[in-house]
């Protein structure tokens, strides 16, 4: 190898030490100004905050979660909002998070949403049947793509915050066992769609 070629090297990788340390360093905006405006009352709803088991602790961790069950109609629907600039392992596959804690996917289907779409998962255990409904949300575009989700992750990563704001995973489901008409939530929660 070459005296020069040894100089490019030794310079890419100075370069690359360099930019890791600026990753580091340059603390991201989290979307923790987002998460904590979620209404907690408004016209045909009501909610209140609900506590994070040890699980859900040691799973999120420093993670910024908003847990909380909210009243519409007759019906009681508890939503997870996690934001995870703060841990990126707490953005996660939902269908491999519920595969994991020993339900069986037995169908998925999409939900149309305000600025893109979600997905909802009929799931089964020990006799017991329930759908939840998630989707990931950068204030703007909302999808079901977990894959998605990480490449905007690291893309924001990557640009120092410049390429948009970090995504968060919103959960919901509903409390009473009570067919849910997905349809209806963005009319019937629609602050959930605001961040």
């Amino acid at each position: 190898m070459t005296s020069r070629v040894q100089h490019i090297l030794l310079a890419g990788l100075i370069l690359a030490g360099l930019v890791a340390l600026a990753w580091d360093a340059v603390p991201l905006p989290d979307a923790q100004n987002r998460v904590t405006r979620l209404a907690t009352a408004g016209l045909g709803f009501t909610s209140r905050e609900a506590p994070l088991n040890e699980p859900e602790k040691s799973i999120y961790g420093s993670a910024q979660v908003v847990k909380r069950i909210y009243r519409v109609g007759r019906e009681n629907l508890m939503a997870i909002i996690i934001d995870g600039a703060r841990n990126r392992h707490a953005i996660h596959d939902p269908v491999y998070c519920f595969s994991g804690a020993g339900w069986v996917i037995a169908g998925e289907r999409p939900l149309r949403l305000p600025g893109g779409a979600g997905s909802i998962l009929s799931l089964h255990k020990d006799g017991d049947t329930r759908e939840v409904v998630f989707w990931f949300s950068d204030g703007r575009v909302r999808h079901a793509q977990p894959a998605r989700c990480w490449w905007q992750m690291a893309l924001r990563r990557l640009t120092f915050g410049a390429s948009g704001s970090d995504p968060v995973l919103v959960l919901v489901q509903p409390l009473n066992g009570a067919g849910t008409d997905w349809e209806r939530l963005p009319m019937q929660l629609p602050g959930l769609f605001e961040f």
